[in-house]
């Protein structure tokens, strides 16, 4: 199960994951990400605070949500990634495409 909650504040969309991003719920990120309306030179925070599980399609759907960003001329943070997500992107080196940051509100 995963629940998304999406809050914008100024140039700065933030979307909030709590519980599990896996192959079943991934697809509910990416319509969630299709229905943004990011604004040029602002901000894509995924607050990961309340994430508890991600698979390789979660990792796939950070992917679409860079791409998503990129495509509107934002930025995009990870905000608040759990020990297990971090490690996942520096063993993939994808680290070096997200910026994270310790809490949705540093995005």
């Amino acid at each position: 199960m995963l629940a998304l909650t999406t809050t914008t504040s100024g140039t700065t969309c933030t979307l909030a994951l709590v519980g599990e991003l896996d192959h079943q719920t991934a697809p509910r990120l990416h319509e969630a990400l299709a229905g943004l309306r990011l604004a040029r030179g602002g901000r894509l925070v995924l607050d990961l605070g309340g994430l508890t599980f991600c698979d390789s399609s979660g990792l796939g759907g950070f992917l679409v949500a860079h791409e998503v960003a990129s495509d509107a001329g934002a930025a995009i943070t990870l905000a608040d990634p759990p020990r297990v997500v971090t490690r996942m992107l520096r063993f993939t080196g994808l680290d070096s495409v997200f910026g994270t940051g310790d809490t949705a509100a540093t995005g």
